[in-house]
């Protein structure tokens, strides 16, 4: 009895119908799929600068996304050193040392000389 009340309307309201759930479940996973872009979860990966060296305990200060956090780090860090987020601990940053110390040479030059000069 039910297939007599469906015309060629019905079916396109359900075609319709069917193409907006569809639209809402593909447009549901990418939000699902797509990165963390706010909150403390942005902040891991992340590079900053250190901007004071570090205190006996390890803690400093460097600039990420263009703020002054304080920060944490196993090894002592120095003004300069470019660090990475590894973890947020309240209003602290757990972070790595990704350069080395420098060994007084310039960046821009190496134990050769440039040129061909002798």
């Amino acid at each position: 009895m039910l297939l007599l009340y469906w015309g060629a309307d019905t079916l396109w309201t359900l075609v319709l119908v069917g193409l907006i759930l569809l639209l809402a479940i593909i447009l549901g996973v990418q939000a699902h799929l797509k990165r963390v872009v706010t909150g403390n979860e942005e902040f891991l990966g992340m590079r900053g600068e250190v901007t004071q060296d570090s205190d006996s305990r390890g803690h400093a200060y460097a600039l990420v996304r263009s703020e002054i956090w304080r920060v944490h780090a196993r090894v002592p860090l120095a003004v300069g050193d470019i660090i990475r987020v590894r973890a947020v601990r309240s209003l602290m940053l757990e972070v790595e040392r990704l350069n080395e110390p420098d060994d007084g040479q310039d960046p821009g030059q190496s134990s050769t000389t440039k040129g061909g000069e002798s």
